[in-house]
């Protein structure tokens, strides 16, 4: 029954390290929770709630995405998260402010697009089609779906394109004001800014910080005055650049660490719950031994990383346990897993 449990598991991709979006707010188990304060998730929600800037501060891959998933998730009433990716775009959108600006309306441009009933058919049919995924489309955010107005609105606000520098910023500031206006506060998330600023398209990672901590930081509070999550590297702390923008940043959260094997175990049996459709303190009983559990541990409390740390090596390790037609995930299967895993030291 365990080997079959297992490959159930292993066959629903349980211990995901880069799962959807769309899930993530299911599947994480809330630091408050793990840590029993209210230091994390929240704070966060009442911080962006106060429409502040926070500083959601953390390793890749220390759950920051899943925080801000969780926080600003479909089940969290009269909130209007607006994720801004620049990981993939023009450098300029990270340095130049009008660049960033421009960047937000043609990204509200497409989610309005793709809820007009002839674009979302068309959108559909791509997605469908074999090989194709949810992630290679832009799909309107729920909170724009259920408000046929807003869209009406918004598209109306975005199908003249600006000439000047002040008409961008303008546009921008106009479309959050036109999201509040129906009782939803806009939330802009740049959950991507701890990689970045560090990539290999910028050529003076510096410079870059420098551009972003000081001048589209600042016309996030200064001209388009938006709550917003903006994602912190714990290196930019001593950064100088980042430093100067304090004033622009009002809160600072720090993801907490894991605390020991026990909070590690609850995590994975958040997956395995899910996978199995069973209750998840039960989910995992039986298939995963403590010993692999401590080491897991043992690995992420060098580098609190989750998503490689644990996630990722727990992925290879069950693929070891259910090629074996072992009954068990154990110990060695962690360890071996290890081998085969490649970990950014960070």
């Amino acid at each position: 029954m365990s080997r079959e449990r297992l490959a159930a598991l292993h066959a629903a991709n349980a211990f995901d390290a880069a799962p959807l979006r769309s899930v993530m707010h299911r599947l994480h188990v809330p630091f408050d929770e793990l840590t029993g304060t209210t230091g994390c998730e929240h704070r966060l929600l009442t911080s962006v709630q106060a429409r502040h800037r926070v500083a959601l501060v953390g390793i890749s891959g220390s759950g920051k995405t899943s925080v801000t998933e969780s926080v600003l998730g479909p089940t969290v009433e009269g909130l209007a998260p607006i994720p801004v990716s620049v990981s993939v775009e023009s450098p300029d959108i990270a340095t130049h402010p009008v660049a960033f600006a421009g960047h937000v309306v043609a990204l509200v441009r497409r989610w309005v697009s793709a809820g007009l009933p002839r674009e979302a058919g068309r959108v559909a049919r791509l997605r469908d089609r074999p090989g194709a995924t949810s992630q290679r489309f832009t799909i309107a955010p729920s909170w724009l779906g259920a408000k046929l107005e807003l869209g009406t609105e918004l598209r109306q606000a975005t199908a003249d394109e600006p000439v000047s520098s002040g008409e961008r910023l303008e546009q921008a500031a106009q479309l959050l004001a036109i999201i509040e206006a129906h009782d939803l506060l806009p939330v802009l998330v740049l959950d991507d800014t701890d990689r970045w600023l560090n990539l290999s398209w910028q050529p003076d990672s510096e410079a870059a910080r420098a551009a972003f901590f000081g001048r589209v930081v600042r016309v996030l509070a200064e001209d388009l005055a938006t709550a917003a999550i903006v994602a912190v590297h714990p290196t930019y702390l001593r950064d100088p650049n980042y430093r100067a923008a304090a004033g622009f940043l009002d809160t600072t959260i720090r993801i907490p660490a894991l605390a020991g094997p026990a909070a590690v175990h609850r995590v994975l049996a958040r997956r395995a719950g899910l996978a199995l459709d069973e209750p998840e303190d039960a989910a995992l009983s039986g298939l995963l031994d403590p010993g692999a559990v401590a080491l897991l541990f043992e690995q992420y409390r060098a580098v609190p990383d989750l998503r490689q740390r644990i996630l990722q090596v727990m992925h290879v390790a069950l693929t070891l346990a259910v090629d074996e037609r072992a009954e068990v995930i154990r110990e060695g299967h962690v360890r071996a897993a290890l081998t085969e895993t490649v970990i950014d030291p960070d």
